[in-house]
C-alpha cells in the first residue's frame, strides 16, 4: 500500500532543483554582507537549513558581525546600512526592501528579485542562539530523518489554518520540531527495543496518529515537556509557570528558554488537532490522495473563509493604526504644549510602537506603504488611508497605480471624508490608551450583539401578545354569538314565569 502521507509531505518539501538556487541566492547574500563588513559570518538558520522547509516558505538568515554591540540602536543601524547595500546591488527594490526596528528582535525583509519566483529573505543580527537551535535541529534530524515528514505536514497543517505565527499565538516551526522531537525520544525511552524499532519503520500514517494521540492526551495545562531527552514533568504549576493554561517547552539548547510560552492560541491548536485525528482515522491508511489534501490544506470553501478573515484582520490592524495616528497628531498640534502634553505624545507613541512590535507582518506592509506614499509625494508619516486603493489581503498600495493616483478637489475631499470618518475621535478618548479603545470596542460589539438579541426577544414577545389577543377576542365573539342564539331561543319558546327560588337556581345551574 503507498504510504500517503509520504508522498504527501515530498510533495510539499523543496526539490533538489530549488534547493540549488536557493542556495546559490543564499551566497548572493553572503556577498553583500561581506561588502560592508568583509570580517562578518552569514549563516542560514531555521528550517531551510534542518531541510523542513515548505515550498512558500522563506529563507532566514543570521549575519553575525564582530566587536559589534547588541544594542537595539546599533543592530537597528546594521540592518539599515545591510539594507542601502541590498539596494545598491539591485537585488531587491526599494519598495520591497523594508528595516522593521520596532519588532522584539530588529530585521531586515525583502524579496530577492533575481528569483523566480521572488524570494523572501529575513535577515537578523547578533543572534548567536538561532545557530545553535537550527544546529540542533539539524543533529537530530539527520539521526532519525523520518521525523521530518512529520514537521513538514504539521507546519503545513498549522499554516493553512493561520496557527503558524508565533506573534499571533501560534505555534512556530521550532516548537513543532521540538515536539516531534520529544515525542519520537518519549517513544524510545517507554517502548522496548523491538516496539520501538517496530514504531519507527512502521508508515508515517501511523506515526502521524499516534503523534496527535501524544498531542491530544497530553495535559499541556500542568505538565512541561522537555524534548531531549523526552521527558514530560507532571503537575508543575510552580514558579516556573506563572500561566499554567500555556505550552511549556523547554529549549534543550537554553534551559531558560521557554518556546511555547507566546503560544496563547495552544487550545485552539489542540481543539483542531482532535478534529484532525477523530478525520484522519475514520479516512484510514487507505485514503485518496484528493481526501488528504482537503484533510489538511481544508476544502476551497475553507480556505476562502480563511483568506477572508485574515483580510479583515489586516483591514481592522489598518484601521486601528490610522486611528492612533490620529490621536497623536491632534495631541501634537495643541499650542505650547505642558509637560502633561508632553508625556501623553511620548506615552501615545510608545503604545503606536508596541502596537506595531506585535504585528510584524503588519509592520513590514505598513514600511512599504509609507515608503510608496513617500515615492508618490505624499506625507511619510500618513498611513495608507482613503486616497489609495489598497490590496485586499497585503494591505499594499497595488505597484501598477503608484502613479496613477490622482489629487482629489476639495469637494469630493470632503464627500469623501464625510463617508470614511462617520464617527470622528472624540475628545473624550484623547486620555485613554489603546488598550481601553480596544477594550471599549469589544464592549460595544458585546452590547450590540445583546441589544440585538433583545430586540428579537422583543419582537417574539409581541408576537405571541398579538396572538393571545387575537384568541381572546375571537373568544370573546364566540361567547357573544352563543349568548345572541340563547336569547333568540329564549324569544322563540318563552316559559311561563317561575318563582324568584326557581330563577336563581336556574342562573346557578347555567
Amino acid at each position: 500500500m503507498t504510504d500517503r502521507l509520504a508522498s504527501f509531505a515530498a510533495r510539499l518539501c523543496l526539490t533538489a532543483e530549488v534547493i540549488a538556487r536557493r542556495s546559490a541566492s543564499i551566497q548572493r547574500q553572503t556577498q553583500v554582507v561581506q561588502s560592508v563588513w568583509p570580517k562578518a559570518l552569514c549563516h542560514p538558520i531555521g528550517s531551510f537549513q534542518t531541510r523542513t522547509s515548505l515550498k512558500s516558505s522563506d529563507v532566514d538568515l543570521l549575519v553575525s558581525i564582530p566587536e559589534q554591540s547588541d544594542e537595539r540602536r546599533c543592530v537597528v543601524a546594521a540592518a539599515t546600512s545591510m539594507k542601502e547595500a541590498i539596494i545598491r546591488h539591485r537585488i531587491a527594490e526599494p519598495q520591497n526592501c523594508t528595516v522593521i526596528g520596532g519588532a522584539r528582535v530588529p530585521i531586515l525583509t525583502y524579496m530577492d528579485e533575481n528569483e523566480t519566483p521572488p524570494l523572501k529573505f529575513d535577515i537578523s543580527f547578533q543572534k548567536e542562539n538561532a545557530v545553535k537551535n537550527t544546529g540542533y535541529l539539524i543533529e537530530k534530524f539527520e539521526e532519525r530523518p523520518f521525523m521530518r515528514d512529520l514537521v513538514i505536514i504539521m507546519k503545513y497543517w498549522l499554516r493553512e489554518r493561520q496557527l503558524n505565527e508565533v506573534y499571533v499565538g501560534g505555534l512556530g516551526s521550532y516548537a513543532v520540531s521540538l515536539t516531534v522531537i520529544g515525542f519520537f525520544n518519549l517513544k524510545r525511552r517507554t517502548l522496548s527495543e523491538t516496539e520501538y524499532q517496530a514504531f519507527i519503520t512502521s508508515s508515517r500514517y501511523d506515526m502521524f496518529v499516534e503523534y496527535l494521540n501524544f498531542w491530544t492526551g497530553w495535559k499541556f495545562k500542568e505538565d512541561t515537556m522537555i524534548p531531549d531527552p523526552g521527558i514530560i514533568l507532571k503537575g508543575t504549576r510552580n514558579k516556573k509557570k506563572p500561566w499554567p493554561f500555556m505550552l511549556r517547552i523547554i529549549d534543550p539548547t537554553d534551559s531558560d528558554n521557554d518556546v511555547g510560552r507566546a503560544s496563547y492560541k495552544i487550545c485552539k491548536v489542540i481543539k483542531e488537532m482532535t478534529k484532525l485525528k477523530r478525520r484522519i482515522r475514520d479516512l484510514g491508511p487507505g485514503m485518496e490522495e484528493w481526501e488528504l489534501d482537503q484533510l489538511l490544506g481544508g476544502t476551497p470553501a475553507q480556505k476562502e473563509k480563511r483568506l477572508k478573515q485574515k483580510a479583515h484582520q489586516d483591514r481592522s490592524n489598518l484601521a486601528m493604526h490610522i486611528k492612533m495616528q490620529k490621536r497623536i497628531r491632534k495631541v501634537e498640534k495643541k499650542k505650547n504644549p505642558s509637560k502633561a502634553v508632553q508625556k501623553t505624545i511620548a506615552r501615545l507613541k510608545e503604545k503606536c510602537e508596541e502596537f506595531i512590535i506585535r504585528r510584524p507582518g503588519f509592520a513590514a506592509e505598513l514600511a512599504r506603504a509609507n515608503y510608496l506614499l513617500k515615492a508618490t509625494g505624499g506625507p511619510e508619516q500618513d498611513p495608507p488611508g482613503s486616497g489609495q486603493r489598497l490590496n485586499r489581503d497585503t494591505l499594499m498600495i497595488n505597484p501598477g497605480e503608484e502613479n496613477t493616483i490622482q489629487p482629489r478637489t476639495p469637494k469630493e475631499s470632503a464627500t469623501t471624508g464625510l463617508q470614511n470618518d462617520e464617527k470622528p475621535t472624540s475628545i473624550e478618548d484623547e486620555g485613554k490608551s489603546f488598550e481601553q479603545l480596544e477594550r471599549e470596542a469589544k464592549h460595544a460589539a458585546t452590547i450590540a450583539k445583546k441589544r440585538e438579541k433583545r430586540e428579537r426577544l422583543l419582537q417574539k414577545r409581541a408576537e405571541r401578545k398579538r396572538q393571545e389577543k387575537e384568541k381572546k377576542a375571537q373568544r370573546r365573539m364566540e361567547e357573544e354569538a352563543k349568548r345572541l342564539k340563547r336569547k333568540e331561543e329564549e324569544l322563540a319558546n318563552p316559559r311561563p314565569k317561575a318563582g324568584k327560588k326557581v330563577i336563581e337556581k336556574e342562573e346557578i345551574r347555567n
